[in-house]
Order: C-alpha cells, then structure tokens, then sequence
C-alpha cells in the first residue's frame, strides 16, 4: 500500500460513512474529507488534497455520484471507486460511461474497499505512466522538426536532415540535401533550438550538422561538399568536440 494516500468520502448515509471513515484509518489511509453531496465533494476536491475518490452513485441533492465522477475526470484526473446499493444494468452502464476505476455493491468488507482502492491506484499509476511516455514521444516528435513557410503553405523540415545554417541579419539560410529554406530569425535563437548533440557553431553567421561534416580545413570546414567558414574564436571549441587527434 502507498503511504499517506489520502481518500475522500462522498456518502450520504451515516452509518456507511462512518463506517468506511472507520475501515480506511484502519487500513492505513487518510481521509482528506467527507461529503454527502456533489457540492460539499467539489469543495474538498478544490482543496488539491485528494488522491482517490469513494463515490456513493445515488447521493442526495441537484447533482448524484454520477455527475460528480464526470467533473473528476474534467478537472481533478484522480482515481475513484463507485459504491452503490444497486446493480442494475442501467446503474451500472451510466457508471461504466465515466471509466470509475471500481465498482462496489452495498453491503461490502473492509477487505473490500482496501482491495478496490489498491487496484485503482495500480491503475490509475500505470495509465498515469502511459500517458506520460506518450506526452514526451509527442514533445519529441515537435523537437525533432520544424514548419516552414514555402510557396503553398508551410513545409515541415526534420532538424537532423538540415546540413547546415546560414544568417543573413534577422533571416537564415537552411541548407537541406535538396534545397534551401529561408525563414525570419536571429541564428542564436534559431540555434537554441537545435539538438546540441548534432549542431555546433563555426562562425558568427554559420551553425553546422556535424553528421555531414566531411573534413577541416584552416579556415573552413567540408559540409557536403559545401565549405562553411570556421573563424579563430570557434576553432578550438570545434576542434574539442569533434575530438581531433
């Protein structure tokens, strides 16, 4: 079990309430509050205490348990376990429309409730960890490239495939295999975005893709056949990060 997990109870019925406040301190939880209404529950959701919901479907007032899963999916994103007295298809596939990550008929054990909310945490980390790994692949994807304006729109350019860059004042020459691309910046902006791994300065006006650096020259270097200026003050730190022997 996590330590310090902190649930909150929207129940309406006393005795049940004061029964799971009972079983969750005894298996180890915190209980952030207690709620017998969708509105006093959004009050202590408000609070950014809570890291599970036990939520009673057929609560008293305006809105139902229902209604407040729906808002924790819209803005609280924390796991929650639905408890009921009904199991009904029609309860039960209005609660499966909100993706609760248990469900719990009344009457039920405290061995119950401590193995539904041990099971939604597991889940909830592991979609967590998911979701995660497919936020950094889809940042990656948008480091990886850029868009550029050509004659019918805008064009995207992979950073790796660029050989190298060129400043004119505020606007750049991006020399790809093809063609070029020429696009409004200043090269130290423009070079902040580049993957240090594979760009390296040469000259106040030039950056090089080092994968297509041929060879070195006094004053220059090979870049597919193209020569790119290398001034004195870039030559020794280009001279260290290429490793010259």
């Amino acid at each position: 079990m996590e330590k310090n997990i902190r649930v909150l109870i929207v129940e309406d019925e006393f005795f049940t309430l004061d029964m799971l406040r009972d079983y969750l301190e005894e298996s180890g939880y915190k209980v952030s509050g207690d709620a017998m209404s969708a509105e006093e529950a959004i009050t202590i959701l408000e609070e950014g205490q809570t890291d599970l919901a036990l939520l009673d479907i057929s609560i008293k007032g305006n809105h139902d348990g229902i209604w407040l899963a729906e808002q924790i999916n819209k803005k609280y994103r924390i796991p929650f376990v639905f408890l009921t007295a009904f199991s009904d298809s029609q309860t039960v596939r209005s609660a499966a429309k909100t993706n609760p990550y248990g469900y719990l008929v009344k009457p039920f054990s405290q061995a119950d409730i401590f193995t539904s909310i041990e099971i939604a945490l597991n889940n909830h980390n592991k979609f967590q960890a998911v979701q995660n790994e497919s936020n950094k692949d889809q940042e990656n994807q948008i480091r990886d490239s850029i868009f550029v304006k050509d004659e019918i729109g805008f064009k995207k350019v992979f950073l790796r495939e660029i050989r190298f860059v060129k400043a004119y004042k505020n606007y750049l020459e991006i020399n790809l295999a093809v063609n070029s691309q020429i696009i409004r910046s200043t090269l130290t902006d423009f070079y902040q975005l580049l993957p240090s791994e594979n760009f390296i300065q040469t000259h106040r006006s030039y950056v090089v893709n080092v994968d297509f650096l041929e060879n070195i020259g006094g004053n220059f270097v090979m870049v597919s056949k193209t020569e790119v200026p290398l001034s004195r003050g870039f030559r020794e730190p280009v001279l260290k990060r290429l490793k010259i022997y």
